[in-house]
This record gives structure tokens, C-alpha cells and sequence, in this order.
């Protein structure tokens, strides 16, 4: 019998959507334990994350205690994870979701419970993509520091093009949700960092018993200001989406 079946779960979301903020908050509740990215097909580097100190090897990283081939090796690395005391949760990228299908199968099986994470603002998790290509990290930890110049250009050639497929990416998730009818929960990003009252929606679902002070996470915001502060060929930019139905998405 699965420990905490009642409020095991899992984040599932796109890169870029402030996943691990979310997922760092929750783990700095009690009795809930946030893992990262279990199922990202490559090793973990050695370099000090905000999960450094309790992070689970990864699933290429480990050895099945039962039969060693998929998907019999996917079910018992997750029986393994969701038999820690406590509720217990890890992120779920939707490509790491098209790698291992199975999952999807040991959700249902479990009525394992989704938080489906979004940011509303696909144009944001373009610049997000590219602030981090530039400048070699994903997050940054309390008392680190962001580069001086984060600003980036991004390529409008292909711009319309890639705000689409996140739109598609986004459509198939919510439809693959409906129709497997497991327990969700849509959040969305921008709302919990505008008000942190929207973390009691998920605390509900979850059946987390609620903090009397918001959850402190040890990470920070690398991208402070607006789009134009970070986007060098912002106006470029504007000029292409200015006809679209993306239009909306500029600040």
C-alpha cells in the first residue's frame, strides 16, 4: 500500500515556468518533500543546487530492485519514491513525459495527483530560455547574484513559430488531463508570484496542512524588470507580434 496516497503528486510542466520556485517553496514545508527533475535523461552535475543536500539519484542513474526493463523498472523507481514518509512530489517536464509514457500508466494506476503548473506568458518563457543560455544557469540561490547585462536577443524569424508549439505543447497537456480524469490542479505561475494566497489552492488539493507564514524558497529571481529592459531587440520584436495573436503576451 502506497504511503500518503491521498496526497503524493507531481508538477507537470514545461521548462521555464517557474517550476522550481514552486517546487522549493513546497519543500520548505513541513512534511513535504519536493524533488526535481527525476526523469531529465542525464546525470545530475556536481554544482550546488537548490536541491543539493536531499535530491534522489535520478531514474538513468539507478538500478531497478525488481525486473530491469521498462516499464516494470519506471514502476518500481516510482513505488520506491512515493513510499517516503510524507507527501511527496517531483516536476514532470512534458517532454520527459513523451520519453516515458508509462508514467502517465502508474498515475491512473495510483491516482497519483497533478499539479499542472503554466505561465501565461509564452513570450516570457522564450526570454527565460534565452537568459539562461546566455548566461549558463537556470536558477540562482540566495546570496548569489545575477550577471550585470542579462539582456538577450531573441530570434524573430522563428519567434511566431515558437510560441505556437508552446501553445500546442500547453493544449495537448490540458486535453491528455481530461482525458485520463486524474485528480488536477491547473496553477498559474505569474498568479502565485502576484499573490502568494493562490499557494493555499494548491496546499488544498493536496491536502497540505496550511503554513501560518508563506513557505520561504532559497531561490531568486535572476530577470527583475521588463521585457524591454531584458530584450535587446525588443522593438524587432514588437514590430513581429504587433499582428499576431501573440500581441498580447508584450508588456
Amino acid at each position: 500500500m502506497m504511503a500518503n496516497a491521498d496526497s503524493n503528486f507531481v508538477v507537470l510542466t514545461t521548462n521555464r515556468s517557474g517550476s522550481t520556485w514552486l517546487m522549493s517553496t513546497l519543500n520548505s514545508m513541513s512534511h513535504v518533500t519536493g524533488q526535481g527533475e527525476l526523469f531529465l535523461p542525464r546525470a545530475r552535475v556536481l554544482d550546488r543546487r537548490w536541491d543539493s543536500d536531499f535530491a534522489r539519484p535520478r531514474f538513468i542513474e539507478t538500478k531497478s530492485a525488481g525486473l530491469a526493463f521498462r516499464p516494470f523498472s519506471v514502476f518500481s523507481y516510482l513505488d520506491a519514491l512515493y513510499n517516503t514518509s510524507g507527501t511527496v512530489g517531483f516536476k514532470l517536464m512534458y517532454s520527459h513525459l513523451g520519453l516515458y509514457p508509462e508514467i502517465l500508466a502508474y498515475f491512473m494506476m495510483h491516482r497519483i495527483r497533478i499539479v499542472h503548473l503554466i505561465r501565461r506568458n509564452y513570450l516570457d518563457v522564450v526570454l527565460s530560455c534565452a537568459v539562461k543560455a546566455k548566461i549558463g544557469r537556470a536558477h540562482l540561490l540566495s546570496g548569489q547574484s545575477a550577471p550585470e547585462d542579462i539582456r538577450v536577443e531573441l530570434d524573430t524569424k522563428n519567434l511566431i513559430r515558437e510560441l505556437g508549439r508552446l501553445q500546442k505543447q500547453r493544449s495537448l497537456a490540458r486535453k491528455i488531463l481530461r482525458w485520463c480524469r486524474l485528480p488536477h490542479l491547473e496553477v498559474v505561475y505569474e498568479d502565485l508570484l502576484r499573490d502568494h494566497a493562490h499557494f493555499r489552492l494548491i496546499w488544498d488539493f493536496l491536502s497540505i496542512r496550511s503554513e501560518e507564514h508563506m513557505p520561504q524558497t532559497t531561490l531568486v529571481k535572476i530577470r527583475q524588470g521588463k521585457q524591454r529592459d531584458a530584450i535587446s531587440n525588443y522593438d524587432q520584436v514588437k514590430q513581429v507580434l504587433a499582428n499576431s495573436k501573440f500581441a498580447g503576451l508584450l508588456e
